[in-house]
């Protein structure tokens, strides 16, 4: 079966010439249809960089990204985008920003006013479809951004470090609501994070980016059954994971370490 993303040797370099910068080296990796993949690493390694080339949002350098078995180099109705900053316009309400993209597509609003009210009672917002942004908190935004990542029920949901900006308790919450979505729909999903324990709890497998130029060092896969509750959070084969994480980032940040020094 043609898997839902694949990226064969993808490459991205910034400027020309002396000033040239790889910010992606020969990334290759396949998402299957329904599958949840987590891009982690740490700040700056490229990942988001990545995510917008799979996007259609931004040019490639060199290699092949597929999406639905065709080459991508244009944004697409059925590749959903939720961005780290919420991006709702502030003169319309909640509804409003989820309906936004269908009168974009010039799709029927009436045919999917359904769709956008029970995405908002799945995200527990159902009384605030009439709220504008600036009576909306930050977990709520990006409920809403959520949403709208949702309406037009695209096969591939991109996710950017959506819940970075948040607190601690406000980012717990948005976990368990995106467990309970991806139950619920099945998207295929591509998500980036540089939290170890929130890659670990949402995936079901983890692609580690690091190096220099960045490119994917390992590929895990996380053995815990679905559906899956917050609270495996708590157990020992959890920790034992974030911990063999942590160890591949740690190897890698060594690695190359030694290279520069080697270089200096």
């Amino acid at each position: 079966m043609q898997p839902e993303i694949s990226c064969e040797r993808v490459r991205k370099i910034y400027g020309q010439g002396a000033s040239a910068f790889e910010a992606v080296h020969a990334a290759t990796f396949s998402v299957e249809k329904g599958e949840f993949v987590s891009l982690l690493g740490p700040s700056g390694c490229g990942k988001s960089t990545l995510l917008m080339i799979i996007a259609g949002l931004e040019s490639i350098t060199d290699g092949r990204v597929l999406a639905g078995g065709t080459p991508v180099d244009e944004p697409r109705a059925e590749i959903g985008i939720v961005f780290q900053d919420a991006t709702l316009l502030p003169w319309k309400t909640a509804l409003q920003n989820i309906m936004f993209p269908i009168e974009m597509m010039h799709r029927s609003r009436a045919a999917h006013l359904d769709r956008a009210t029970e995405l908002l009672r799945l995200v527990g917002l159902h009384e605030a479809a009439n709220r504008r942004p600036g009576q909306l908190s930050g977990g709520m935004k990006q409920r809403v951004s959520l949403c709208r990542a949702l309406i037009a029920d695209p096969a591939i949901l991109l996710m950017d470090e959506p819940f970075s900006a948040l607190d601690a308790i406000t980012r717990d919450d948005m976990n368990i609501v995106l467990l309970a979505l991806w139950e619920r729909y099945r998207k295929t999903v591509l998500f980036v994070t540089h939290s170890i324990r929130e890659a670990a709890l949402l995936s079901d497998r983890i692609l580690i980016m690091g190096g220099s130029p960045s490119t994917i060092i390992a590929d895990i896969k996380v053995p815990f059954a679905r559906p899956r509750h917050f609270t495996i959070g708590e157990t020992a084969q959890f920790n034992e994971l974030c911990t063999a994480l942590r160890d591949e980032i740690t190897k890698a940040r060594t690695a190359q370490m030694h290279r520069d020094t080697e270089h200096g």
